[in-house]
């Protein structure tokens, strides 16, 4: 099986919005190992745009919040217990409307798809209860587990550092765009934000039935299959098993990233000044 986090969660039934969204080029569909995923209806071109989604939910930004909540939520932050942007996505999530939050719980995978304690778990745990005890407005209808739950939702499957000119980087949910499955090196689809969208293309031809695939590692991609399976474990919750880690390592011959720093934003090796 690939490299999906999503197998053994309920999706709830949005299949007349995702039919609208998708049109003729792909379907959600249940794939074994892959849970709900979705898959092309007709052969995709190069360059074509498979889907165009908007936000379900954005984290909320520290620079938003009244200077008394400012100083607060840093301070947790600053004090290493807690995950700022963890403490910012539940200031989003308590004050989102229900359907937007019934959404977020039920329409995404979430600690279903990761080891039991797993660091995430208990991050998200942590950042409940803090929530529950400095937020009111998260103290009083949201119970710990809804909150833990949608710390998980978010990790697991937001996009952010969109240059959308909407989110502003913030971690965002985009409910469809979620359900593409990861590989690392090869995905046939690529993303990028445009005017507050979420906007997904082909990048080689896709054949009809082909699982639609991105790679959640962005430049951190450009390194040895140990290495990406590692970051995937830490920051998805899942052990790799898409056709690129289970082929022969074509990363393996590039320099550890310690040792050989890359360019932040395009991952490629940077190259040293030589020295006369």
């Amino acid at each position: 099986p690939h490299g999906s986090h999503r197998a053994g969660f309920a999706c709830m039934d949005f299949s007349t919005e995702a039919e609208r969204l998708l049109g003729d080029r792909a379907r959600l569909t249940s794939r074994p190992g892959l849970g709900v995923t979705l898959e092309a209806t007709r052969p995709i071109l190069p360059g074509e745009l498979i889907l165009s989604d908007t936000p379900l939910l954005v984290a909320s930004s520290a620079s938003s919040l009244s200077p008394a909540a400012r100083v607060r939520y840093e301070e947790a932050g600053d004090s290493g217990d807690y995950n700022l942007d963890d403490l910012l996505i539940l200031h989003a999530f308590v004050r989102a409307g229900e359907r937007v939050r019934r959404r977020v719980l039920e329409g995404f995978c979430a600690e279903e798809c990761c080891e039991p304690g797993h660091a995430m778990l208990l991050d998200a745990e942590r950042c409940a209860a803090w929530a529950r005890t400095h937020d009111a407005a998260a103290s009083g209808q949201h119970g710990a587990a809804d909150l833990a739950r949608a710390c998980v939702v978010f990790t697991l499957n937001c996009f952010g550092h969109l240059a959308d000119g909407v989110t502003g980087g913030a971690p965002t949910l985009f409910w469809l765009a979620s359900k593409f499955t990861h590989r690392c090196l090869r995905p046939n689809s690529v993303f990028h934000g445009e005017g507050g969208r979420l906007h997904v293309r082909a990048v080689r031809p896709i054949a009809k039935c082909d699982v639609l695939t991105i790679s959640y590692l962005g430049v951190w991609a450009h390194c040895a299959a140990p290495l990406r399976r590692g970051l995937l474990m830490r920051t998805k919750g899942f052990r790799c098993r898409c056709e690129d880690c289970a082929a022969p390592d074509v990363m393996r011959s590039l320099p550890c990233p310690a040792c050989a720093p890359r360019d932040g934003a395009t991952g490629l090796l940077v190259r040293a000044e030589r020295t006369r």
